[in-house]
């Protein structure tokens, strides 16, 4: 299965903006615990130490090789819908915006993910664009329930397609 960029870039000179969107059948309020609770979040992403409530976690990769840590201040927080935080690891800082849009006030109707990377330098977005489709699509499997997708699937293939 070939797997699509989906993702938008606006460019800022050497740094750019990457959003992405998904959409998945359940309510913003069956979703959120898979940004904001350590089990769930762990799932598809990380686990976290810390208290949320403090404004500070570390998080600790579930997905990736090795033992990597990332320090994250919570810089907004308005659940269910609405999430903004800055990571600070030995790479870099990163801005991270997600937004949760309801489909409705029907029960099963749906949530639209929004998720908005900020400030990315141009030269390392086909890199980083590939590991957030990968990333999401591992949250939606998470929130479906169903096995995680191939990271050999995304990458070097998706890798391309933000190259340009």
């Amino acid at each position: 299965m070939a797997i699509e960029r989906t993702g938008t870039v606006t460019e800022h000179g050497e740094a750019c903006e990457l959003t992405l969107e998904r959409r998945v059948g359940a309510d913003a309020i069956a979703v959120w615990p898979f940004l904001s609770e350590s089990r769930e979040l762990g799932i598809w992403f990380a686990t976290y130490v810390g208290e949320p409530d403090s404004g500070e976690v570390v998080l600790s990769m579930t997905a990736e090789e090795g033992e990597a840590t990332s320090a994250v201040e919570i810089l907004d927080c308005t659940a269910p819908e609405h999430l903004v935080v800055q990571t600070t690891d030995e790479s870099g800082s990163w801005s991270l915006e997600v937004e949760l849009v309801d489909g409705g006030h029907e029960p099963g109707s749906g949530t639209l993910i929004r998720f908005t990377h900020h400030e990315v330098a141009m030269q390392l977005l086909p890199d980083v664009a590939v590991g957030w489709e990968w990333y999401l699509d591992r949250l939606v499997a998470a929130i479906a329930g169903e096995p995680m997708p191939a990271w050999e699937d995304y990458y070097p293939a998706l890798r391309e397609a933000y190259a340009g």
